[in-house]
């Protein structure tokens, strides 16, 4: 039987987004090692490459304000993680003849709390670190979560919601039948 032109589409965005999970759980992987290195072992920050000089100033700056800010860095790259993921497993259950279950509704909602999620530890994050960066006179570009993932959150939020109507649609039209 030949796939429609849909059903590739969804098989190439299945393996984008693998290849979205793979890539930020490097990412996260090579955050948090970085991270517990340069707390391990403070001076071994010089030699790891791709350890930014600001970075290595704010772990100068004060052990406790490094502890937080690479907090909200790991704990985010975390979030991107688990979104991708659910975004993932999501194009992967879906059943492009029968788009509409409570499952699909249920993981769409998911992602768009997750969006929320990361938009708010974003947000408080970056403030702390644009206050620690004004506190120690140097810039800190380590943690940059946009507005635009709140829009993406809101417009998902409503596609889990239209899903969740096509839903109530589907069953009343079964009980009509």
């Amino acid at each position: 039987m030949m796939k429609s032109k849909t059903e590739k589409i969804l098989i190439v965005l299945q393996v984008l987004a693998w290849m979205g999970v793979a890539g930020y759980a490097i990412n996260f992987g090579s955050q948090l090692i970085s991270f517990v290195v340069s707390v391990v072992y403070p001076g071994a920050s010089k030699q790891i490459p791709g350890v930014e000089q600001n970075v290595e100033g704010l772990l100068n700056y004060g052990s406790r304000y490094y502890l937080y800010a690479m907090s909200f860095v790991i704990v985010v790259s975390a979030m991107y993680v688990s979104l991708w993921y659910q975004v993932a497993t999501l194009l992967s259950k879906l059943n492009i003849n029968s788009p509409f279950t409570i499952q699909v509704a249920k993981k769409i909602e998911t992602i768009a709390w997750q969006l929320f999620s990361i938009w708010l530890v974003g947000f408080i994050g970056g403030n702390y670190i644009d206050w620690l960066a004004k506190k120690m006179g140097q810039p800190l570009n380590i943690l940059s979560v946009g507005n635009e993932i709140l829009f993406t959150a809101g417009i998902v939020y409503i596609i889990s919601q239209i899903f969740k109507h096509g839903i109530e649609i589907q069953e009343e039209n079964l009980q009509t039948i």
